[in-house]
């Protein structure tokens, strides 16, 4: 049987402090234009978007002149 050990309120209340700040830190590390722009087209397409998970789910909205890239203006919209 495996036992669990307790964390004391102020333990547990650090770390969910900790994970809260992480996930803060982490929405907004948005990536550059330059480091997402691969071939340095000037353009991020949908390959070069697919490197980040976000973006790649918000590639289609974000381009709103459905030509299959973003161009810095529409990438400017993204978060």
């Amino acid at each position: 049987m495996t036992r669990f050990s307790r964390m004391t309120p102020p333990a547990l209340l650090a770390s969910l402090g900790l994970l809260t700040a992480a996930a803060a830190l982490a929405a907004d590390d948005k990536p550059t234009f330059e480091s997402l722009d691969k071939n340095g087209d000037g353009k991020i397409s949908l390959n070069e978007a697919s490197n980040n998970d976000a973006l790649f789910v918000a590639f289609k909205s974000l381009d709103t002149n459905q030509d299959g890239e973003l161009t810095r203006d529409e990438y400017a919209k993204y978060k």
